[in-house]
């Protein structure tokens, strides 16, 4: 009966996970903050701050909701360029939406990794596949640890239901 509800309460969690911004992870940027939650700025990079890619940890973490998520800008320096990155800059509206507390994220994020997303379809469909991570025992420490070093245990497909504003 306990492994039922735990598996239960796993399965929950994951379903609350499969309607966070997932499209993001790994493709788009976010400026880099220090423990103050303050950009950090970089001389070098067209918007003056540092940026780091999007990992899961952003994602799911409500640390990080309604950080802005940054279009990938025009390298080059003609006017066209400059003139184009002003408007997707200010036309992006992308932000994270993860809510999940510190404890409950460094836990998600121990135990799955993403191994597939389908973004929103047309008709508002999106579904992602999450990999559960091998529980070891250190056998130094005794400490448990997660490792997707000899495969996975499970697979499983959160399929989320569609967003209201999509529904044509």
């Amino acid at each position: 009966m306990k492994t039922q509800i735990n598996n239960l309460k796993d399965y929950a969690e994951l379903a609350q996970a499969s309607y966070f911004n997932f499209d993001f992870l790994n493709t788009r940027n976010i400026f880099e903050l220090d423990s103050n939650q303050e950009k950090i700025q970089e001389e070098n990079s067209l918007r003056g701050y540092r940026e780091i890619k999007v990992n899961l940890e952003h994602i799911v973490s409500q640390k990080y909701k309604d950080k802005k998520v940054l279009i990938d800008l025009r390298q080059d320096n003609d006017w066209q360029s400059k003139i184009l990155n002003f408007f997707d800059e200010k036309t992006n509206f992308d932000k994270l939406n993860g809510e999940f507390g510190e404890l409950q994220t460094k836990n998600f994020i121990q135990r799955y990794e993403v191994q597939f997303h389908q973004p929103n379809t047309t008709s508002g469909f999106s579904a992602t596949l999450f990999g559960e991570k091998r529980k070891q025992i250190d056998s130094k420490t005794k400490e448990k640890i997660y490792t997707s070093e000899y495969g996975y245990i499970n697979y499983i497909l959160a399929i989320r239901g569609i967003e209201p504003k999509e529904v044509k």
